[in-house]
């Protein structure tokens, strides 16, 4: 079996006739196999950018970090952006080692028109991610090409509206193809238990911050591309949806 591990960067919330920010969904996929050994990856990383830290009780939080918001208060942590830049490249290159593979659905909430509303860019984007997802696992070997979601509990969007959301697409498909191998029912997790729903987080902001248009993370940006997934070579569509 196969886990995707999920978080988001950004909002719902479409404001017409407004230039808006993207919304981020990312899938982090492992093998069960895996998920223990790269979880042990994830803290040992941890421990060496704050070794006076206990791994455990922080989390990589990419909005606090690069914001110095909450734990990263820059009364307590005191970091200079070339400290936060540092932290983003060590988890880049980490991602780039180990055996996972991306998903990134990219939602251009300024492209929509008024027949969108909020809802339609939340129910798009866990539709995406599920497609991917599927697509991923139909060319592993059939006895371990099952997948189950872990989504990140803290999410603003309510867990029914996700939820109901990924059993529509898994029990009825989506318009271009049925959801045979993905398991309907999601597992929510608090991030803070969870190394890969951080890692999750962190990719998802960087991919928010390239889409903005910051330099600063392009060359990072570049880097976790070589993860996302490929099928025959081509990655998007696959490993990353950009709608509409």
């Amino acid at each position: 079996m196969y886990f995707l591990y999920a978080d988001s960067s950004g909002h719902t919330k479409i404001r017409l006739g407004r230039h808006d920010s993207p919304y981020i969904t990312v899938g982090v996929i492992v093998h069960e196999k895996d998920w223990r050994s790269i979880e042990g990856r994830i803290s040992a990383i941890k421990n060496e950018m704050f070794p006076e830290l206990d791994p455990c009780v922080w989390e990589l939080h990419a909005y606090d970090i690069w914001n110095s918001k909450n734990f990263f208060d820059g009364r307590r942590m005191r970091m200079n952006r070339a400290k936060k830049l540092e932290i983003f490249s060590r988890i880049a290159d980490l991602v780039c080692e180990l055996e996972i593979a991306i998903v990134g659905v990219v939602m251009f909430k300024d492209r929509m028109t008024e027949m969108y509303r909020s809802p339609t860019v939340m129910n798009y984007s866990w539709m995406f991610v599920v497609e991917r997802f599927e697509h991923f696992l139909v060319q592993k070997p059939a006895e371990t090409n099952n997948g189950l979601l872990f989504i990140d509990a803290s999410q603003k969007i309510p867990e029914s509206d996700i939820k109901r959301a990924v059993r529509k697409v898994v029990k009825n498909g989506s318009s271009w193809q049925n959801i045979d191998h993905v398991i309907e029912y999601p597992i929510f997790v608090e991030s803070h238990v969870h190394n890969l729903i951080q890692l999750a987080d962190m990719i998802a902001y960087v991919m928010l911050k390239h889409y903005k248009g910051d330099s600063k993370f392009e060359e990072l940006f570049e880097l976790l591309k070589s993860k996302m997934y490929r099928a025959g070579g081509k990655l998007d569509g696959f490993g990353l949806k950009e709608f509409p």
